[in-house]
């Protein structure tokens, strides 16, 4: 069996000189309050500080830390802005094509056309939002363009 490690606890004399008359009456208060001795005082004084030290450091890697979170948030958001910005670029693209290579309906079937658009367009919103939510709207491509 390993022989048991001895703890030795030792100790120091710290002194403090204080000429702040205002401190001074504030600690005698504080004493007599908690019924403390300077050893006490000074010891509670210099655990808090001690303490409030920690949380600091505490404090700066958290600080650290988030501001690698919102560094990263960032880059993200910029990538997103990317895309975002191809799909404009899509659209309109997409959109001047369209309008160049369509001819406009003749005058007396623009209302059933328009009837007929009005429809094709709900259809595919539908088709639309079930692609948003993860469904394969070519699945019922063919169903999709007989509904009414």
């Amino acid at each position: 069996m390993p022989a048991k490690k001895s703890t030795v606890v030792t100790s120091r004399t710290i002194k403090a000189r204080l000429s702040d008359t205002a401190m001074l009456g504030k600690l005698e208060k504080l004493k007599a309050d908690k019924g403390w001795n300077d050893s006490d005082l000074l010891r509670e004084a210099l655990r808090e500080y001690l303490e409030r030290e920690r949380l600091r450091d505490d404090m700066a890697t958290m600080d650290k830390r988030f501001g690698t979170t919102l560094k990263r948030l960032a880059q993200k958001q910029n990538v997103m802005r990317s895309e975002m910005a191809v799909l404009v670029a899509f659209m309109h693209e997409f959109s001047g094509l369209y309008l160049f290579h369509t001819v406009e309906p003749l005058v007396d079937v623009r209302q059933s056309a328009a009837a007929d658009a009005q429809r094709r367009h709900e259809i595919f919103l539908r088709r639309v939002e079930k692609a948003y939510r993860g469904g394969n709207p070519l699945d019922e491509l063919a169903d999709a363009e007989g509904e009414d």
